[in-house]
């Protein structure tokens, strides 16, 4: 539930920052022609991310390469918009007698910037749902719910903290506008840098045998912005902050003038709801920092596995004793093959029953990732599913595979010819 909380603020967070900024701005500093291409570039933004995501889920015909190609175009277009959106607002800003002509040039570019970073950032968001059924479990699944919940959760946050981002800027005045507006537009093309650099040389655009020189001087560059993200989120969420402080601060003391007490009171209510949407951005923050840190910490922590255990071993089986595993616990046994490789099976005793599960330290659909304990459940390292304790020992979804057993004599044998068949497993 808190990996698919975390994504939506990994994957929209600055879009979101952008495109509440950029609707304000070009609604309220702009003329009415410009607020409906806005909307309409916005809504052609919603439904081309729909598309993609749908087509990346489900179109097998488009491979990789395409993908690759597609991304490297949508984010040379950002990146070219945003340079376009900085120098034309500024124009905007500084020359008031163009006003007339450059808005729409500042609306063009605004609608390019938030069409290819939404589409850039939603698919993602969109196409998890396509996974969270990768073991054959019901929607109806608790499994399933849990996941839905933390992405729905995940999703409002981002949507909260665009609608407070464009309340925050519909009320600042037009050079605080267009300074945070582009200092936020310059943090999002800057953040997606790393990766349009990173998909030049999958597409052979840069050879590092060949551009040498620029190779020395572009990989520092990708490897910076590819492993500080966050930072580009942190600082996404700072410039809309601070703009909210200041917006909080100008609000404090009625300085409009007014004609009568109604007119204050008037007054007043609209400077108090400046002030609550500026919390509202701080709050977002604080959760968005949280998110990327405690969450993000707690998402990547890495399990406590149960230690390899000895049981008693000859030429033809494993020999593992009821009082070793009775527990109720997770146990791990290995064997080593001639050829050095590490073979891990599990043992644990079913809750209620007299019975034990048996299968490898792996599955057929995440491999030799294996399995951890957490609070008396059995979970896959790699998709961090919960096991049935009841079906282990029985094929199917993320199971551990099976493998021969028998019970006799107070032990668990298994024969390790059986187990050097899942040789290839653990390779």
């Amino acid at each position: 539930m808190l990996k698919f909380f975390e994504q939506p603020t990994l994957d929209l967070m600055i879009n979101a920052v952008i495109t509440g900024m950029l609707y304000a701005f070009v609604k309220f500093k702009l003329n009415k022609v410009c607020k409906i291409a806005f909307l309409s570039g916005g809504g052609l933004a919603l439904a081309a991310s729909v598309f993609v995501a749908v087509q990346k889920n489900t179109n097998r015909e488009l491979k990789l390469p395409f993908w690759n190609g597609f991304t490297y175009v949508l984010l040379t277009v950002l990146a070219v918009a945003s340079v376009a959106l900085i120098l034309f607002s500024l124009l905007w800003l500084a020359a008031k007698r163009l006003r007339r002509i450059t808005q729409y040039f500042v609306t063009a570019a605004a609608i390019v910037v938030c069409f290819t970073s939404i589409v850039n950032g939603l698919p993602n968001v969109l196409a998890y749902p396509f996974n969270f059924d990768l073991q054959g479990n019901s929607v109806f699944s608790t499994d399933f719910l849990y996941r839905f919940i933390g992405l729905l959760l995940g999703f409002l946050l981002v949507l909260v903290m665009c609608i407070a981002a464009f309340k925050t800027v519909k009320k600042a005045s037009a050079a605080l506008s267009v300074i945070f507006m582009d200092i936020a537009v310059f943090i999002g093309a800057f953040s997606v840098l790393g990766r349009l650099l990173q998909l030049m040389l999958q597409l052979q655009i840069i050879r590092q045998n060949r551009d040498r020189d620029l190779f020395k001087l572009v990989f520092p560059v990708l490897q910076f912005v590819n492993n500080n993200q966050a930072l580009f989120i942190f600082g996404a969420m700072g410039c809309i902050a601070l703009l909210a402080v200041i917006q909080f601060v100008r609000n404090l003391k009625v300085r409009g003038a007014y004609d009568n007490p109604a007119q204050k009171r008037k007054l007043r209510a609209a400077m108090r709801n400046v002030r609550r949407w500026a919390c509202v951005v701080l709050a977002c923050a604080v959760i968005g920092i949280v998110n990327l840190t405690a969450v993000h910490a707690i998402n990547n922590k890495k399990p406590v596995e149960a230690p390899v255990e000895q049981c008693e071993m000859d030429h033809n089986n494993m020999y593992v004793d009821f009082s070793q595993v009775d527990d109720g616990h997770l146990h791990r046994f290995a064997y080593i093959t001639d050829k050095g490789v590490e073979i891990r099976f599990i043992v644990i005793k079913k809750p209620n029953s007299s019975s034990y599960g048996v299968g490898l330290d792996a599955c057929d659909i995440c491999g030799e990732a294996g399995y951890f304990e957490r609070e008396g459940q059995i979970v896959c390292k790699r998709c961090d599913v919960v096991m049935n304790i009841n079906t282990i020992g029985f094929k199917g979804g993320c199971n551990p595979i099976v493998i021969d057993y028998e019970v006799k004599d107070g032990r668990i044998i298994v024969p390790i010819e059986g187990l050097v068949l899942h040789e290839r497993k653990f390779k």
